[in-house]
């Protein structure tokens, strides 16, 4: 049989064994630190079991007190928060604090979920760094963007844009849960890839910070068409000058077409390939005052919603 034909039935066929991503499941662990509190205390099986490590045993970290502050008083170096200057002075004190997570299944699901885990790590493994096939509709298109950070200032910097699908196929095994495709700008200028497209490529099969990547694709083909509208690099660059870096990540813009996670590349050796930030291509600075998902509720058709005069339309 025609192996494009293969990869058509392989995209359209209904699923015989469904895997997701237990990594990114966050109804399992529930925890309450201080970080977590913008999420509801919702947190990723990754966190919990491959990052922090931190189940059952807890995390323990300390806060740093002052004798002085709590009170009101001022500091007698003027400082107005404690800080690691502070470890020599005689008000200074720390407590410990020990943080659990809690597991919020009931038991039965959780004795299940172990099961499954287990099953897809040795299916990561077996497919970690290898050449796979892959079928799937496009969820969305978006830039890509990294935030350089020095002691004096940041820059957000353009790298392409990411292919991100939400149902697929590997290996003819079918897949439902986010997977991430970097692409270039030539490569994206070249297949002008849109959402609601549905396509089939090869890619190495990776794991980054508990999410499936395909790097270095190869061997695309374009099986159907979806959306008009596709992002230019023209585009991505205005929105790179324009678009804002968000103080917090709000678990609405997770889900929002305009929110994109910006990967730091810092000077300190300390922070450097570590932590993301949230970046809002509409340039809002406080998601609280957000009216983009209304907005777009309001209206029918994508363009409208990109309100973007350089729109550019899919070429025949």
């Amino acid at each position: 049989m025609n192996k494009n034909l293969l990869r058509k039935i392989d995209l359209l066929s209904p699923p015989h064994r469904e895997i997701i991503n237990q990594y990114k499941r966050q109804e399992v662990f529930r925890c309450t630190h201080e970080t977590h509190l913008h999420f509801n205390s919702a947190v990723s099986v990754h966190h919990i079991l491959k990052v922090k490590k931190c189940y059952p045993q807890g995390c323990i970290y300390f806060k740093w007190k002052c004798k002085k502050l709590n009170k009101g008083a001022p500091c007698p170096k003027k400082y107005k928060h404690v800080g690691r200057t502070c470890f020599n002075c005689r008000y200074f004190y720390d407590i410990k604090v020990i943080k659990r997570p809690e597991v919020i299944l009931p038991l039965k699901e959780f004795e299940q979920f172990k099961k499954d885990f287990k099953a897809f790590e040795n299916w990561l493994k077996s497919h970690q760094g290898r050449l796979v096939e892959f079928s799937g509709m496009i969820n969305s298109v978006k830039p890509r963007y990294s935030l350089k950070m020095t002691s004096r200032k940041s820059y957000v910097f353009f790298e392409g844009f990411l292919l991100n699908f939400l149902e697929s196929s590997i290996n003819a095994t079918p897949f439902r849960d986010f997977i991430y495709v970097p692409i270039s700008s030539r490569m994206q200028a070249r297949f002008q890839f849109a959402k609601g497209d549905s396509v089939s490529l090869s890619g190495y099969f990776t794991v980054n910070n508990g999410s499936i990547v395909l790097q270095k694709v190869r061997g695309i083909e374009i099986l159907e068409r979806g959306d008009t509208c596709f992002w230019t690099e023209s585009r991505a660059r205005v929105a790179q000058r324009t678009g804002s870096i968000l103080k917090y990540q709000s678990e609405k813009c997770f889900s929002c077409d305009k929110g994109i996670l910006l990967h730091i590349r810092s000077d300190d050796a300390q922070r450097k390939g570590s932590g993301r930030r949230m970046f809002c291509l509409e340039g809002v600075e406080d998601p609280q005052f957000c009216c983009y998902s209304l907005q777009r509720n309001l209206m029918s058709h994508e363009c409208a919603v990109d309100n973007e005069p350089d729109c550019a339309p899919i070429s025949t």
